[in-house]
């Protein structure tokens, strides 16, 4: 019973990685900074994806140390800690409810990655923060309103002919299911808006 609960706790915050991507950019070709989000945001989540072993009584303290490569050459190093607690039924071993802390470094090396059809280099300036708070309700798999992750720290995209470092200063609040969110705050100094 706790080996499948662990499993649907598993799905639930892994299907937060699915993202759709916003179709609408800030210009029309050249970099679109949403593609950029996106892959800082799916690297932070990558913590997610080592098993869990749940007991009746559940304090969480992960270690995280990931490299996620881009197919077009690059690596993202995720490093940090997932700390907080579970609340278990038990009679049933049902999660009542929990909350979990994020707190991670993202060191971003010659990362390549296609914005509309060009090709770019990302690395860290120096680097990128995620924290989050993620809640879990009664269940085990639908996130609470209290779901979010902040991203800061800055990036130096490079081109042919582009050369600019890009501040972020974002929150992502996680929708109920896990599988994206409302995107808030600044990239380069500029509000934006959308949904992740």
């Amino acid at each position: 019973m706790k080996k499948l609960l662990v499993l649907f706790c598993a799905i639930a915050l892994i299907s937060v990685t699915s993202c759709k991507k916003d179709t609408s950019s800030s210009s029309t070709t050249g970099l679109d900074n949403k593609d950029i989000v996106s892959a800082i945001f799916t690297a932070g989540m990558t913590w997610n994806t080592h098993k869990k072993d749940l007991n009746s009584t559940i304090p969480i303290n992960m270690t995280v140390d990931n490299t996620v490569q881009s197919p077009e050459g690059g690596n993202i190093h995720v490093l940090g800690s997932i700390t907080g607690s579970m609340t278990l039924d038990d009679h049933t071993s049902a999660v009542l409810y929990g909350t979990m802390l994020l707190g991670l470094t993202e060191t971003i090396n010659a990362y390549t990655f296609k914005s509309n059809d060009q090709t770019y280099t990302m690395n860290g300036a120096p680097y990128i923060s995620l924290t989050g708070t993620f809640t879990l309700l009664p269940g085990g798999v639908m996130f609470g309103t209290a779901s979010s992750m902040q991203i800061g720290g800055g990036v130096r995209v490079t081109s042919t002919g582009f050369d600019q470092t890009i501040n972020f200063n974002l929150t992502i609040n996680i929708n109920s299911s896990g599988t994206g969110g409302d995107v808030s705050g600044t990239i380069g100094g500029v509000q934006v808006n959308y949904k992740l």
